[in-house]
């Protein structure tokens, strides 16, 4: 059953990652991220990794336990929380981006197996709209056991067994079936090398399929449609306790600031009876989450996220992302937003004028959004807002 389910999974992964060519993303550093995210958003999710199937008890597992650092702490510049907007800003994601301090830049950093893992797919390629001295991405899947999977994305070099296998450098992201290798923890799977200009960081995603993830609409994420947030988890509660507080205290926002309270995000970031979370113009559930287009200004998904750092909304106007800073005066978490409130764009110099949203909350499923790219924040919703849905 365990080979029938990860030959499915690797089908499903081959064919999803075929139609994320289709779809632009971001060119600059960090943002370009997307084009190996958009590989990975479908998954098998299996009744039998919930412990029932037809009604018949499915003998237990236990979790594994991470008990090697995946990479040394000293080399970390922060490690970011699970449930962020992605850098293309149509949604969500689960995964845990791990920033690597400026002056390891040009290094080889190594990157280990954080327990007993078996790799089982991989792909080798080279992004078009990565800059021209980035150097080709590895993402490599592993089976962790007991339904837990980790993922590996962005390492520059792999260990050589890897490496035999993916020789060839393509020009997209679909995985490869790959014959499964045996890795201890501690053992080297590769390295991240930092180069000017390309990404600061790679990813560290895990998804255990015993864990189902609660949203405000669930049917929406149901089915498919978008497995990796319903079974993404925080890789950092998978360590023994050492280590995991040592990651715990390198959370941090994307600009490098380190928080004071170590929370790990989640996957899920609707909270009722308030705006945060994922919100879509459509009001009925697409086949996925990431089908994406514009009306006008408006983008078929709008994600609101916030952090100690910065507020981040994606998919508005003209920008991927827009921030509202914690030294913003409208700065305000989305969980604390319970009615309505206008938030002030930062830009990226003094002056830089970016516009403002005004949110007003309806209820758990109705969310109305004004949205202008000149101006101040008004005193009420202006007439004529969009109206999203979970």
């Amino acid at each position: 059953m365990r080979n029938i389910i990860l030959g499915i999974t690797a089908i499903v992964i081959f064919i999803v990652g075929s139609l994320a060519i289709s779809h632009p993303f971001l060119k600059d550093s960090e943002n370009y991220l997307a084009v190996i995210e958009k590989n990975v958003q479908e998954q098998i999710t299996n009744d039998e990794s919930q412990g029932v199937y037809e009604n018949k008890t499915v003998k237990k597992c236990e979790n594994p336990v991470f008990t090697s650092y995946f990479i040394d702490p000293q080399y970390v510049q922060k490690v970011g929380q699970v449930g962020v907007v992605h850098g293309s800003g149509l949604y969500i994601v689960e995964r845990s981006y791990i920033s690597v301090k400026e002056k390891f830049a040009a290094q080889k950093v190594p990157v280990y197996a954080p327990s007993d893992i078996e790799l089982v797919a991989g792909s080798h390629y080279r992004d078009p709209a990565a800059p021209s001295n980035a150097l080709p991405d590895y993402a490599l899947w592993f089976d962790a056991g007991c339904d837990v999977e980790v993922n590996l994305a962005h390492l520059k070099e792999v260990a050589q067994p890897i490496a035999l296998q993916l020789p060839d450098v393509k020009t997209d992201s679909r995985n490869t079936r790959l014959k499964p290798l045996q890795f201890k923890a501690g053992d080297l799977i590769g390295y991240f090398i930092y180069s000017h200009g390309d990404v600061a960081g790679f990813d560290f995603i895990v998804r255990d399929k015993k864990v189902l993830n609660k949203f405000i609409n669930q049917e929406r994420y149901s089915d498919h449609r978008a497995s990796n947030l319903i079974n993404g988890v925080c890789p950092y509660d998978y360590y023994e306790p050492n280590k995991k507080k040592t990651y715990y205290n390198l959370l941090g926002g994307a600009g490098g600031t380190l928080f004071k309270t170590k929370d790990c995000g989640k996957s899920s970031r609707d909270v009722a009876g308030t705006i945060s979370g994922m919100w879509f113009l459509s009001q009925e559930p697409q086949n996925n989450i990431y089908e994406s287009y514009k009306e006008g200004l408006y983008g078929s998904t709008l994600s609101i996220v916030g952090d100690e750092e910065r507020i981040t909304i994606g998919n508005l106007g003209e920008s991927r992302m827009s921030w509202i800073y914690n030294n913003n005066p409208t700065y305000k978490l989305p969980e604390q937003v319970k009615s309505e409130h206008c938030y002030k764009f930062d830009g990226f110099t003094p002056g830089d004028n970016r516009g403002w949203v005004y949110f007003k909350f309806v209820s758990d499923t109705q969310l109305d959004v004004f949205f202008s790219q000149t101006g101040t924040c008004p005193y009420s919703l202006p007439p004529n807002a969009k109206r999203y849905y979970k």
